[in-house]
């Protein structure tokens, strides 16, 4: 990762990771759901994106001692959390849409 303690390096950091880490888990889930299950995984698995942007936090504050880019992280998670409560948390809507 970047040397650098800037709110912006985190939240970009962060930002990538939990979008790269959200698009797979909405490509993989229904088929690795379907392994132990026979019915669509619900929206709230979708959470497990935030697990690589938290691990990256952790990595900034405790190792690094970048609070600045620590900070970053904190922000995006705390957004990506703050979404999911308002548009997947309860609501008809299925973000799993591929029925592989």
């Amino acid at each position: 990762m970047w040397k650098n303690d800037n709110f912006f390096i985190g939240t970009l950091a962060a930002l990538a990771l939990s979008i790269v880490a959200s698009f797979l888990i909405i490509f993989t889930a229904p088929w690795f759901y379907r392994m132990f299950s026979e019915f669509q995984p619900q929206n709230k698995i979708i959470l497990l994106a935030l697990v690589p942007s938290i691990l990256l936090m952790r990595y900034y504050m405790r190792k690094l001692r970048f609070e600045k880019a620590g900070m970053g992280t904190v922000a995006v998670t705390f957004l990506f959390v703050i979404l999911y409560f308002l548009f997947l948390d309860g609501k008809p809507v299925n973000i799993f849409f591929l029925n592989v």
